[in-house]
């Protein structure tokens, strides 16, 4: 018997997965350490080994974890001190951005931040064209005069973008050379190494991200390696990419913006994994952790890829008020508040949830470790969906009196209203500001919400997905086996996978097909290379490859997918292609129009290390009388308390249907089903609910 062991570090909890040869699974919530992340997982590893008798040489010694660490350095504006260093007369262009008022009725709108302020912005005279030929060569004088520059400004990491150096990155190669001649202790960021395309500002500013978060990402990866093998466990680590494959720990610290949406991007890789496993290819997956509610589209068992990406927006649903990141990220858009969002009344008396979060420390009122502000899981108690005697999977005990008394204090009497009231004022609030914003992310991707199905996960996702499911339109819902800690469920499911983009310009009918096959291929072999340095063999990989097509004109492109070989036979079939992406995503085409290709991207990914399976039906009991117990909850759609059965997971017998109320428990969640629904269990434990008529009418 062997163990996988998997960790999500959240916000609030830190998830642990250790999953059997045989399917087995074993899972711990902890919570996240503000000043030391590494010991959580390591205690919490522990104690998980030695409740279920497992010695530490059992444990496979690929671990793989996921992390909010780079999205919050990114938030939080807590990267190292960066330096640019790029072409003459493009000092600029990372502050200038786009021509775009996101929001066009406020004149004193701020955009984006620029990253780097402009006296850490350094020029160098030197110029490579469209086509990669060399206009003005560069001076190893001037580089090195440059570097000491930066040097005496105390600067951390550079961000090397040089015109048109994704064409020929001779220019880029040779600053990186210098620097780590002259001060090997510099972090250097080059930009076709992060982003091989044309747009000079959505390019500066990946490659600057990547450069600001390199130095503390780094000896972050480095400690939680250290850390497992300090105690035994001599762990290669790889880590969860936005684009829901994993890499290993050294690409990773080389290009740690490939992580800015680690945790999502597991949970919704776990989320099509499930889709498919459940023969429910099209749902809406819904996670909802500590801190913060993201979304995502899977559909036909497969979770929408981007590469319009925004990080640290000034306006969370406001497109066009963030930082464009465009490497290939899971398509998520972050919802509503998590279960720590600090509720308040704010200076017009209106009832508000969010942003702010009270995190792992202090945490929400009801956890007793000083917080004292209401947060929606203090509501959630008082609403009877928690147990009032429960633990939070043992990391935390829950106080009913002191989420009172915060939600009293700070709700209830200002609004002059009872802790009732207040409370399910909280829980309804966030609940429609996820339902909103999920069906505005289906329509933006030109989906109707009511033909998916709700996929809820997260510690808190299940608590909420039945009134976010009333409030969107959708009529089902699929809780997942273990969905507490689910998000580290998809990171034993993930394939390592890798991206390369390369901009040649160029229209399909006056291509040179062996040209651009020499390029797909050359981009092939050097993913090959990326992927043997982390122990995949050539046999283990598959290539997908793609264009940025568009009708001759236009300003934006669509991917495409393209043959396995490019030649001139199959112009056809790549305009078809293409004919038929355009037409998924704008709903018509455009007749008798010439096509471009922009980018060329390829893909390499390995198999799926994993399948996991499900429980075996000669191991369910059923006696489900056993551990009923009885709690008042309160359902918004009747305004009202019910005496509500409570039942354990493991009482459930696959493929008996039952009718709600019902609070089922699961390990780090809980399950609400709500009067009129139904309910059942099914061959891989997912927990199939359908809402009641009443339910389904957006109430």
């Amino acid at each position: 018997m062997t163990y996988r062991f998997a960790f999500d570090i959240g916000g609030t909890f830190t998830d642990l997965v250790l999953l059997s040869s045989n399917g087995d699974v074993k899972t711990a919530k902890v919570l996240t350490g503000a000043q030391d992340v590494v010991a959580p997982i390591c205690k919490g590893l522990l104690s998980m080994l030695k409740e279920h008798g497992i010695s530490m040489h059992e444990v496979n010694e690929v671990v793989v974890g996921a992390t909010t660490a780079v999205t919050n350095l990114v938030i939080e504006k807590k990267g190292a001190k960066t330096a640019i260093i790029t072409t003459a007369g493009f000092r600029d262009v990372i502050e200038i951005a786009r021509d775009l008022r996101y929001d066009l009725y406020d004149l004193t709108t701020l955009g984006p931040d620029p990253i780097v302020p402009r006296e850490l912005r350094f020029e160098i005279n030197e110029r490579v064209d469209a086509a990669g030929l060399v206009v003005q060569p560069v001076s190893d004088a001037e580089i090195e005069s440059v570097i000491r520059k930066v040097m005496r400004e105390g600067v951390r990491a550079i961000a090397v973008c040089f015109l048109h150096s994704f064409t020929n990155p001779a220019h880029e190669d040779r600053v990186k050379e210098i620097a780590n001649k002259i001060a090997p202790e510099l972090y250097v960021s080059l930009s076709y190494q992060v982003l091989g395309e044309i747009r000079e500002y959505e390019r500066t500013v990946a490659t600057a991200l990547n450069a600001c978060v390199m130095p503390m990402v780094g000896n972050y990866l480095s400690a939680i390696e250290k850390g497992l093998q300090d105690i035994g466990l001599q762990a290669t680590l790889q880590i969860m990419q936005s684009n829901g494959g994993v890499i290993s720990r050294e690409i990773g610290e080389r290009m740690p913006i490939r992580m800015l949406e680690s945790g999502p991007a597991a949970g919704a890789l776990g989320a099509a994994h499930s889709a498919r496993q459940a023969s429910t290819p099209d749902v809406m997956a819904f996670d909802m952790g500590g801190t913060t509610a993201k979304a995502c589209l899977v559909t036909h068992g497969k979770p929408s890829i981007t590469t319009e990406f925004e990080a640290a927006r000034q306006q969370r649903f406001k497109k066009g008020s963030g930082l464009p990141v465009r490497l290939p990220t899971i398509d998520l858009i972050e919802i509503g508040a998590g279960g720590g969002s600090i509720a308040h009344v704010d200076t017009t008396g209106l009832l508000k949830v969010g942003p702010h979060s009270a995190g792992s420390s202090p945490g929400p009122a009801c956890y007793g470790l000083g917080g004292t502000r209401p947060t929606v899981t203090d509501a959630a108690l008082l609403l009877g969906y928690l147990d009032p005697e429960g633990t939070l999977s043992g990391a935390v005990k829950l106080q009913p009196e002191l989420a009172a008394r915060a939600i009293e204090e700070h709700i209830a009497k200002p609004l002059g209203m009872t802790v009732i009231e207040a409370a399910n004022g909280i829980h309804r609030i966030v609940c429609e500001h996820m339902a909103v914003a999920a069906k505005i992310h289906a329509v933006e991707n030109g989906r109707d919400i009511r033909r998916y199905t709700l996929l809820a996960f997260g510690g808190a996702g299940p608590i909420h997905a039945r009134e976010v499911a009333r409030r969107s339109g959708c009529v089902e819902i699929l809780v997942p086996a273990n969905a507490g800690v689910f998000s580290a469920f998809g990171l034993l499911v993930a394939p390592m996978k890798m991206d390369m983009v390369r901009t040649r310009y160029v229209r399909l009918s006056e291509m040179d097909w062996d040209a651009v096959e020499s390029l797909l291929k050359s981009m092939e072999n050097s993913l090959q290379n990326e992927m043997a340095s982390a122990g995949i063999s050539a046999d283990q990989i598959h290539f997908r490859r793609s264009a940025d097509m568009r009708y001759v004109g236009q300003g934006f492109e669509v991917e495409t997918e393209l043959p396995e070989i490019i030649k001139k036979s199959e112009l056809s079939a790549i305009e078809k292609s293409f004919q038929q992406a355009y037409e998924v995503r704008f709903g018509t085409q455009l007749i008798g129009q010439q096509t471009e290709a922009v980018n060329w991207r390829v893909q390499a990914s390995s198999a799926t290390p994993i399948s996991m399976t499900h429980r075996s039906t000669e191991n369910v009991s059923s006696g489900r009388e056993k551990s009923l117990r009885m709690r008042e909850s309160f359902f918004p759609d009747i305004n009202a308390f019910v005496q509500t059965p409570v039942l354990n997971v493991d009482d459930l017998v696959q493929g008996e249907r039952h009718s709600g109320p019902a609070l089922i428990e699961q390990p780090g969640s809980t399950v609400v089903i709500g009067p009129g629904d139904h309910y059942s269990l099914d061959a891989f434990d997912n927990i199939r609910i359908s809402l009641g008529a009443k339910s389904g009418n957006n109430a």
